[in-house]
């Protein structure tokens, strides 16, 4: 599941910002709509039939490297999207999303990757990813693979970041996935991001 995490990635450009608040960058409003802020503003709407989860915040170290995480997600039983903001005290362009190609969604260009990954539940099991274990608290059906992408988008000083990770499970793995689920799962995406960039 890290794989997902690592390969699958710019969001909205009104996502960037200069304020920060404290080291809590996601609330959820009263109707559930996912709030950003901090280095990054921007308002998530909730898909309809999802359900909100979160937010959760972490402060992990490494070194001497201090990291601040918020995350929230939708979810539904079979797919989910989690939003999450992570910043960094690091040196200044620690964090990039360059390294992601190009591609148009939603009418904008975007960096972004998208895949298919087959998963087992020992896998599940093993893993111990923040994001991972969030996603598995909320009883989505991840077994035996998930279609996903991810959106990245990094500030100008590359000391914050912020993800979009939309997600599907794939019923027989990745194998089994037929064209027209893909265009399904990308038409679906299409429409979040519109409706991100219509809230915003």
């Amino acid at each position: 599941m890290r794989k997902i995490l690592t390969t699958v990635a710019t969001v909205l450009t009104c996502f960037v910002s200069v304020a920060y608040a404290a080291d809590a960058y996601i609330n959820l409003d009263n109707n559930g709509n996912i709030v950003v802020s901090g280095p990054f503003n921007a308002v998530i709407p909730k898909p309809p039939g999802a359900r909100s989860a979160g937010p959760v915040h972490a402060s992990p170290s490494f070194l001497d490297e201090q990291l601040e995480i918020s995350t929230a997600g939708y979810f539904a039983d079979n797919q989910f999207v989690t939003v999450q903001v992570e910043t960094t005290n690091a040196a200044t362009g620690t964090l990039t999303n360059k390294n992601l190609p190009v591609v148009e969604i939603a009418g904008q260009e975007f960096r972004a990757r998208d895949s298919c990954i087959d998963i087992s539940q020992e896998e599940l099991d093993t893993d111990d990813d923040q994001l991972l274990e969030f996603i598995e608290d909320q009883n989505v059906q991840i077994v035996p693979a998930m279609q996903a992408v991810q959106l990245v988008v990094v500030n100008e000083d590359g000391t914050a970041e912020g993800t979009i990770l939309f997600m599907r499970n794939v019923p027989g793995g990745c194998e089994a996935m037929t064209p027209e689920f893909k265009a399904k799962f990308d038409a679906d995406f299409e429409r979040f991001i519109a409706s991100i960039r219509a809230a915003n």
